[in-house]
């Protein structure tokens, strides 16, 4: 937590600071992003290490290129820009190992439409056990996987990072109607692949 009086300062004027020569201001900006940064590249390697390592590279890419920066777009759109763009990169570079976690984990607030899983097919309600639950979490975790890099993309930072389709298109560079394609058609899926996955 930022012990400085500059704790509720929004992005911008961090960033203005951090222009002006103040480095605990960018520190401050790295405490306020980190933990959502991670999350995003989490659920795609499903590799704590490369998460962190990948935050840490867009933290080092954000400051040599803070210049670029433009006010009136929102820090976090412009964040995740650079943090899509290394992801694009390490997949045309190397091929990334998933392992199964849970789906609860750094979860974002959802804001536009229902929860994921209420809009996936529901596994048995009876109190077989956790481990039914847990088995279905990594079932989704799996089918997410196998969704197209597009698609996957769009899932992630709505359901995952709770952003809204706006500040997704934004992100990606795509009108928010193809946003919105890409998540009905990524339901469609993750709903017949789920399907397959409980049976």
């Amino acid at each position: 937590m930022a012990s400085s009086g500059r704790s509720a300062s929004g992005d911008a004027e961090l960033i203005a600071a951090i222009k002006a020569g103040d480095l605990s201001a960018f520190t401050e900006l790295v405490v306020r992003h980190q933990r959502a940064l991670v999350n995003f590249f989490y659920h795609f390697s499903w590799d704590r290490q490369a998460a962190e390592d990948c935050a840490q590279e867009v933290f080092v890419k954000l400051y040599v290129h803070l210049d670029s920066y433009e006010p009136q777009a929102k820090f976090t759109t412009f964040l995740y820009r650079v943090a899509r763009n290394l992801w694009i990169d390490r997949l045309r570079s190397s091929a990334s190992t998933h392992r199964a976690v849970s789906l609860e984990q750094g979860a974002g607030e959802r804001r536009e439409e229902s929860n994921l899983k209420e809009r996936l097919p529901a596994t048995s309600a009876s109190p077989v056990d956790i481990l039914s639950q847990r088995e279905a979490q990594q079932a989704l975790l799996r089918t997410i996987d196998a969704l197209p890099e597009e698609q996957r993309l769009v899932v992630v930072l709505s359901e995952l990072q709770g952003l809204k389709y706006n500040e997704i298109a934004d992100i990606l560079g795509v009108p928010v109607g193809t946003v919105k394609s890409r998540m009905h058609t990524a339901i469609g899926r993750l709903k017949e692949l789920m399907t397959n996955e409980l049976r």
